[in-house]
């Protein structure tokens, strides 16, 4: 048989068909490679959709990294200062890292906010950082209006002031409440984040 016969004979497919089996075959797919953040109980997370209309703030720790630490008793104070007007979460983003052992860090360094599991990078990304501890804070239209550092602490691993004369973090929340204009993106100093991609 002619093959312009056999496609002039063939059943006619309607595209509504068509498209309903490519969705159907790209599912598994789309599933498997999606990437997502987790609470610690291993549900999905979504830090944006948990707080409609406001701001939201990650900041990135680890568990290990003695800069991140440091910084606890600061992340705390400042994430209580906004907890009524922006969504603010800790991040943690060791790809091996356990909930039991991220519950155990938040007991030891007396946190009280909420905190998420990245260990596939979904929020790293988003958030285009690449060490601990590091800021990311979004408006209340949840776009990126600031990554990088806490506050100019630390000159360098292993260098810190006495007292930080630079507050970003801080900055940045205040001008994604009242919509001015935020600080320059700053190099945070810290613990690299392994494995980006």
């Amino acid at each position: 048989m002619h093959p312009a016969s056999f496609i002039s004979k063939a059943v006619p497919v309607s595209v509504s068909t068509l498209i309903t089996v490519a969705l159907l075959l790209a599912w598994p797919f789309s599933q498997a490679t999606q990437k997502t953040a987790l609470h610690l109980n291993g549900t999905q997370a979504d830090p944006f959709e948990a707080s409609p209309g406001k701001p939201v703030v990650l900041v990135f720790v680890r568990t290990d990294c003695p800069i991140s630490n440091r910084y606890a008793p600061l992340i705390q104070r400042i994430s209580s200062q906004y907890a009524a007007k922006v969504g603010f979460w800790l991040v943690y983003p060791g790809k091996t890292t356990s909930a039991e052992k991220i519950r155990q860090h938040e007991s030891d360094y007396g946190y009280k906010l909420p905190a998420l599991r990245d260990p596939q990078h979904a929020l790293v990304i988003q958030a285009q950082v690449q060490v601990t501890p590091e800021a990311a804070v979004f408006d209340a239209n949840h776009r990126l209006v600031y990554h990088g550092r806490i506050d100019n602490l630390y000159e360098d691993v292993g260098r810190a002031r006495p007292a930080a004369t630079t507050h970003e973090l801080d900055d940045a929340i205040q001008a994604a409440l009242t919509g001015k204009t935020p600080p320059p993106n700053t190099p945070a100093v810290g613990c690299y984040i392994a494995d980006l991609e």
